[in-house]
């Protein structure tokens, strides 16, 4: 079976690190792989890590230039490569491939995604609350729950029994509040530290536009002591030191799945998290993690509050999660897909 798989651009960033994921694994399981990447935004390290028995093709269009000139470009690519599966990473693509259309899956890969070009096409969801909103939205729409996967075997284990001193707190994600929350969590570190918990410490792991404002508001709040922002770091680094932090906290406002929640999973962290979204979801639907209401400062410090009083039982739902994470796997992930490409072509 040959699979080409459709993307903008492979700059660094959760899906297109999986994308490689991806691609790996179906190389490994005897898949012919082709990756197309049409826009000249290609971080050359992160596609150095493809196997080398996938095909690269980066067509370098610059990005917003030549629409229709791309898709002529890009539907004869298709036609000479005559895949047997066409994976798209962007609802775009929905539009722009025209080349057996029947072979088209379109992985949607978040919340509030435009489907004005899904209509017909075969859909799979990142997870049940993404498959949930996209039905919404297009009704009768073709969508199938696909989870997505990570490296669980790559992730170190944490092997420290209590919480430390002082109490860590980590996140993983874009800078930009109006989807990660991290103001949220912020103001929750102020909430705790009025009521006397002063001994909690935040990291903020990825950069993004709200760098700036997100270090006034710590500033304006009395708490940029205990609030480090480390910018982006490789996931070498990132799989590597989760073990080192006592809780993941995610404070979402929308999240279609939330990689970062897995890994936390995979290295043994307990978690709190938003309830309802993608991460809750992904924990078991609340099951693995102390959660609280979308958007709410105090609800997300009293959550954290609970943690930090009971860690003997934030602990026993991180030994579950453990086990839990196992169908986060890439080799699951890559099984679920090679299924569905079988039942699409036959």
């Amino acid at each position: 079976m040959h699979v080409v798989h459709l993307i903008y651009q492979m700059e660094v960033g959760g899906a297109e690190t999986m994308l490689v994921d991806v691609i790996n694994e179906q190389v490994a399981n005897g898949l012919e792989v082709s990756l197309i990447v049409v826009n000249s935004g290609v971080n050359r390290e992160l596609v150095s890590r493809i196997r080398p028995e996938a095909q690269i093709v980066c067509m370098q269009r610059r990005q917003g230039s030549m629409p229709l000139l791309m898709m002529l470009r890009l539907n004869i690519l298709l036609a000479r490569m005559r895949p047997d599966i066409i994976h798209a990473h962007h609802y775009k693509f929905c539009r722009l491939v025209r080349w057996r259309r029947s072979r088209l899956l379109y992985t949607v890969h978040d919340m509030g995604v435009p489907m004005v070009y899904s209509a017909g096409v075969s859909m799979a969801a990142i997870t049940d609350a993404v498959a949930e909103d996209v039905r919404q939205r297009l009704p009768g729409a073709k969508v199938t729950t696909i989870t997505n996967g990570i490296r669980t075997a790559d992730i170190t284990r944490r092997t420290q029994r209590g919480a430390g001193t002082p109490f860590r707190i980590v996140q993983v994600a874009r800078l930009l509040a109006s989807k990660k929350g991290q103001d949220i969590l912020i103001e929750a570190l102020a909430m705790l530290s009025q009521r006397g918990v002063d001994n909690v410490e935040v990291d903020f792991i990825g950069n993004g536009p709200d760098l700036e404002e997100l270090q006034g508001k710590a500033r304006q709040l009395g708490v940029d002591g205990r609030v480090r922002f480390l910018g982006l770091r490789d996931r070498e680094y990132i799989y590597a030191r989760l073990a080192d932090y006592d809780l993941m906290c995610h404070p979402s406002r929308y999240e279609g799945f939330g990689l970062t929640i897995a890994e936390a999973m995979a290295a043994g962290l307990p978690l709190a998290l938003t309830a309802g979204d993608g991460p809750w979801e992904v924990a078991a639907h609340g099951r693995l993690c102390a959660s609280f209401a979308n958007g709410d400062s105090a609800a997300c410090a009293d959550a954290v509050s609970r943690v930090i009083s009971d860690y003997d039982s934030a602990l026993a739902r991180a030994a579950e999660a453990l086990k839990y994470v196992a169908r986060f796997d890439i080799a699951a992930m890559v099984a679920n897909y090679n299924s569905f490409y079988k039942n699409l072509i036959s």
